[in-house]
């Protein structure tokens, strides 16, 4: 299944769909792209910033794309999924029905598929894509593991692959791994951000000028990931990179020893299983 002439569908149109939409029509500008939201604030907001072209309603938005993205929270997908089946009962031709994408939280393909099978009239082959991007998506930066049902063919993967690859790098993974994919890179963003927030305010609390403290934090944590992910070091370890800068007795070793002391790998393991905890329903 190609990208040529095909139109891509979003129902919701919060910060994550922002992200894709935007990845889409900076590499496909004539791209053609629905979608509906309940905020009208946000609708004109996606309209004017993106152009894409807002629809009246979910089913409408079913009605008149290829793909179909489900971007609302995990607690309305279900009644989305329920009035998309409904459209999807007035279709002629099941090869007509768009791809399912949804990048709700905790939702299942199996789950997804259920209320399809419960809501249309005749059982036909949905095809469904379950992802977790991350808000990077926004700056072109994002991650985004999926997942698929066994009726998603290799175009279709390919071509859902490409479509996300525009605002993001793809890893196609099990299923089973979702909530821990969705604990480390889904909520992974917001630890960087609380990181780069202490060191912003501990150069303030130094003396430096606030955009000062900034510049140097995030200049720091952008060539910190370049330096991991460059090729020239993809074979040194973390402990490699780290001993580059660390000279016995030096600045280096005095903070780390600090961050050591105050336990900073097992605060950050237990906030990631916090969020893994809370992702399969625990807490």
């Amino acid at each position: 299944m190609s990208l040529e002439n095909r139109v891509i569908g979003f129902i919701g149109a919060g910060n994550m769909a922002y992200g894709l939409i935007k990845g889409i029509v900076s590499v496909k500008p004539d791209m053609e792209i629905v979608f509906y939201d309940t905020d009208s604030e946000r609708v004109n907001f996606v309209r004017d910033t993106l152009k894409a072209n807002p629809l009246n309603s979910v089913g409408e938005v079913i009605e008149n794309c290829d793909v179909a993205f489900i971007a609302v929270k995990p607690y309305s997908v279900e009644s989305v999924l329920e009035v998309s089946a409904q459209a999807l009962n007035n279709f002629q031709n099941s090869r007509n029905f768009p791809i399912f994408i949804s990048i709700a939280g905790g939702v299942k393909v199996d789950f997804m598929e259920e209320v399809f099978n419960q809501t249309l009239k005749n059982v036909f082959p949905i095809k469904i894509f379950r992802v977790m991007p991350n808000i990077n998506s926004l700056v072109g930066k994002g991650m985004s593991a999926m997942c698929y049902n066994n009726y998603v063919s290799d175009e279709d993967r390919k071509m859902v692959t490409e479509i996300l690859e525009m605002s993001s790098k793809v890893l196609i993974i099990d299923e089973k791994y979702f909530d821990a994919v969705t604990a480390l890179s889904g909520s992974g963003p917001a630890y960087i951000f609380l990181i780069a927030e202490g060191l912003i305010e501990a150069g303030v609390k130094l003396g430096l000028p606030r955009d000062m403290a900034r510049t140097l934090s995030v200049q720091t944590l952008l060539g910190s990931a370049d330096l991991l992910n460059s090729p020239e070091f993809s074979k040194s370890s973390t402990k490699d990179l780290k001993d580059m800068v660390t000279s016995p007795g030096g600045t280096t070793a005095y903070g780390l020893a600090k961050l050591e002391e105050g336990r900073i790998k097992y605060i950050l393991d237990s906030a990631v299983n916090a969020a893994y905890l809370r992702s399969k329903g625990l807490i």
